[in-house]
Protein backbone atom coordinates (compact mmCIF):
# COMPACT_ATOMS: atom_id res chain seq x y z
CA UNK A 1 0.00 0.00 0.00
CA UNK A 2 2.05 2.33 -1.34
CA UNK A 3 1.52 5.93 -0.19
CA UNK A 4 -1.20 4.97 2.32
CA UNK A 5 -1.47 5.03 5.59
CA UNK A 6 -1.80 1.48 7.40
CA UNK A 7 -5.64 2.53 8.70
CA UNK A 8 -6.58 3.85 5.50
CA UNK A 9 -8.96 2.01 2.95
CA UNK A 10 -11.49 3.43 0.71
CA UNK A 11 -15.82 1.92 0.57
CA UNK A 12 -18.24 2.43 -2.35
CA UNK A 13 -21.61 4.10 -0.91
CA UNK A 14 -23.89 1.55 -2.45
CA UNK A 15 -27.54 2.99 -1.31
CA UNK A 16 -29.38 4.27 1.23
CA UNK A 17 -32.25 2.97 2.90
CA UNK A 18 -34.55 3.99 5.63
CA UNK A 19 -31.97 6.48 6.60
CA UNK A 20 -28.93 3.38 6.92
CA UNK A 21 -25.93 3.62 4.61
CA UNK A 22 -25.04 0.50 3.21
CA UNK A 23 -21.03 0.48 2.31
CA UNK A 24 -19.51 -1.82 0.38
CA UNK A 25 -16.10 -2.25 1.96
CA UNK A 26 -12.99 -4.35 1.36
CA UNK A 27 -13.32 -8.33 1.05
CA UNK A 28 -17.20 -7.98 -0.02
CA UNK A 29 -18.14 -7.18 3.27
CA UNK A 30 -21.09 -4.74 3.78
CA UNK A 31 -21.60 -2.17 6.85
CA UNK A 32 -24.69 -1.31 7.47
CA UNK A 33 -24.38 2.32 9.46
CA UNK A 34 -26.62 5.84 10.53
CA UNK A 35 -26.55 8.14 7.23
CA UNK A 36 -25.89 10.49 10.29
CA UNK A 37 -22.18 8.54 10.20
CA UNK A 38 -21.58 9.55 6.71
CA UNK A 39 -19.57 12.71 5.68
CA UNK A 40 -21.78 15.75 4.75
CA UNK A 41 -22.70 15.47 0.95
CA UNK A 42 -21.60 11.92 0.56
CA UNK A 43 -23.92 10.49 -2.49
CA UNK A 44 -25.31 7.05 -3.60
CA UNK A 45 -22.29 5.75 -5.99
CA UNK A 46 -19.45 7.37 -3.86
CA UNK A 47 -16.14 6.30 -3.04
CA UNK A 48 -15.19 6.92 0.97
CA UNK A 49 -11.98 6.79 1.91
CA UNK A 50 -11.97 5.68 5.75
CA UNK A 51 -9.23 6.44 8.52
CA UNK A 52 -9.03 3.87 11.53
CA UNK A 53 -6.75 4.70 14.37
CA UNK A 54 -6.03 3.54 18.15
CA UNK A 55 -7.84 5.75 21.14
CA UNK A 56 -5.38 4.64 23.45
CA UNK A 57 -7.11 7.25 26.62
CA UNK A 58 -11.02 5.24 25.77
CA UNK A 59 -9.08 1.76 25.95
CA UNK A 60 -7.15 2.55 29.09
CA UNK A 61 -10.97 4.05 30.73
CA UNK A 62 -12.21 0.83 29.32
CA UNK A 63 -10.15 -1.44 30.81
CA UNK A 64 -10.36 0.27 34.12
CA UNK A 65 -14.00 0.38 33.87
CA UNK A 66 -13.75 -3.32 33.71
CA UNK A 67 -11.67 -3.96 36.27
CA UNK A 68 -13.99 -1.95 38.99
CA UNK A 69 -17.02 -4.07 37.61
CA UNK A 70 -15.32 -7.30 38.48
CA UNK A 71 -14.02 -6.28 41.82
CA UNK A 72 -18.13 -5.63 42.58
CA UNK A 73 -19.11 -8.61 40.91
CA UNK A 74 -16.33 -10.58 43.02
CA UNK A 75 -16.91 -8.62 46.70
CA UNK A 76 -20.56 -10.22 46.22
Amino acid sequence: MAGKNRGDFSVDLDRIEEGIAVLLAPGGHRWHLPESFLPEGAREGMTLKVSMSTDPAATAAGIERIRRLRERLEGR
